[in-house]
């Protein structure tokens, strides 16, 4: 019985993954566990090893979306096969796993739901994307302890914002986490907590039963600026796009494909830049700025074309937050 991970265990599993292998892909990792490898432990340092390696090759063009979402799958499977081990926790106390709405990103709130459970925590998971009234409605049934929360986007954090307000009007604590997240940006949003992993929710989770954090009933308070900004992303983009339409010579010679995938951009950088004004925090937008141009850099995309296009917006943000205009004209280059 060893609790070691071999050191080519997640390069083992995805080299199945990608390959189509899914049963061995699966095997693979219930054999560590049967060799003794805790599920919490495999869930840790595989699987999610394993995503993350999944999107740095999907970033930088590697894989495509078609390859990303086969290993994904493969990824599901084995925690699936893994849950199936794994008896329900016989911890006191049961808390809701939740991704906040407009979060489809479910499998990494399944990872954090299922290593709850795989150390003994009693745990109900809700999925991808849970709209906020059917949260507060599930919590006033089942009556739990707390509600957790995963954001894997920034793009979601008016969802947890209202998953907070759910928990809140029924009294419950809420612990946000996930890749979207630091501490300030949870607490801003209105979470009692957060954790970065597993084992600090652990923590969280069981000083909350020996003293219960006050809960505020009333509603998260947020920019409305900002909610503004999320709200009315898809017209400025519009705006925007129609601007390089007049003063972008490039554009005219991109496919249809191209273009839409243009206009798709603009409506993420002024939601990212809405995000970033929603947890007072310009690093949610210019961390994403630098994503976006490494992936158009990746795909072949002019490097002239992301700042081009963020002096488009510039003037149609400015019109609405001119906090939001400055974060985004400090990194844009005029048309000409």
């Amino acid at each position: 019985m060893s609790t070691t991970i071999p050191p080519t265990a997640v390069g083992d599993f995805l080299d199945l993954a990608i390959t189509g292998q899914r049963g061995r892909a699966v095997r693979s990792v219930l054999d560590l566990l049967d060799g003794g490898v805790p599920a919490a432990v495999l869930i840790r340092d595989v699987l999610m090893v394993a995503q993350r390696r999944v999107g740095e090759h999907w970033q930088r063009a590697e894989w495509s979306t078609a390859d990303e979402h086969l290993v994904t799958g493969v990824t599901q499977a084995t925690l699936d096969a893994l849950a199936a081990t794994t008896p329900d926790g016989d911890a006191p106390g049961t808390v809701v796993v939740a991704c906040a709405e407009g979060d489809w990103h479910a499998l990494p709130s399944q990872l954090f739901a299922e290593s709850l459970r795989a150390v003994g925590r009693g745990v109900i998971f809700l999925g991808a994307s849970t709209p906020a009234a059917d949260i507060a409605s599930f919590l006033e049934q089942r009556q739990p302890d707390a509600l957790a929360v995963s954001c894997s986007l920034p793009l979601a954090y008016l969802g947890v914002a209202r998953a907070v307000d759910a928990a809140h009007e029924h009294g419950l604590p809420v612990i946000a986490g996930g890749r979207a997240l630091t501490e300030p940006r949870a607490v801003s949003l209105g979470a009692d907590a957060w954790s970065a992993d597993v084992e600090g929710a652990v923590a969280v989770l069981r000083s909350w039963r020996h003293t219960p954090p006050q809960v505020s009933r009333e509603p998260v308070q947020l920019d409305p600026a900002a909610v503004v900004l999320d709200a009315t992303a898809e017209e400025l983009a519009d705006r925007a796009f129609a601007d390089l339409e007049r003063g972008f010579p490039p554009l005219t010679g991109y496919t249809e494909r191209q273009r839409a995938h243009t206009r798709q951009d603009l409506v993420y950088i002024v939601r990212f830049v809405a995000a970033a004004r929603l947890v007072d925090d310009a690093t949610v937008f210019t961390d994403f700025l630098q994503w976006l141009g490494d992936l158009l850099e990746a795909r072949g995309v002019a490097p002239t074309a992301l700042p081009v296009g963020l002096a488009a917006l510039a003037p149609h943000l400015q019109e609405i937050d001119a906090a939001a205009h400055r974060l985004v004209a400090a990194d844009a280059v005029p048309q000409g």
